[in-house]
C-alpha cells in the first residue's frame, strides 16, 4: 500500500522550487510541513524534500518569513 501524500494547495515539488528560488519559506508553509512530517502524511520522497528544506533553513540558505 503506498504512503499517503500531503494535500497541499501547491504541489510539494513546486513549493520546494519556489522556496529555493525565492530564498524564503513562509511560517505557515513551514508549520504545515512540520505537521505533515509529524503525522507521517508524506511519502518517502516528499519527506526527503521537506528535510532538505528544513536543512536549508538551519544552514541559513532559506529564511522563514512571517
Amino acid at each position: 500500500m503506498p504512503a499517503p501524500t500531503l494535500n497541499l494547495e501547491d504541489n510539494l515539488t513546486d513549493l520546494f522550487a519556489q522556496a529555493w528560488f525565492s530564498g524564503k519559506l513562509t511560517a505557515i508553509e513551514q508549520h504545515r510541513l512540520q505537521i505533515a512530517l509529524l503525522n507521517n502524511a508524506l511519502s518517502r520522497e516528499d519527506a526527503l524534500l521537506v528535510h532538505r528544506l528544513f536543512y536549508a533553513v538551519r544552514r541559513g540558505w532559506l529564511k522563514v518569513s512571517a
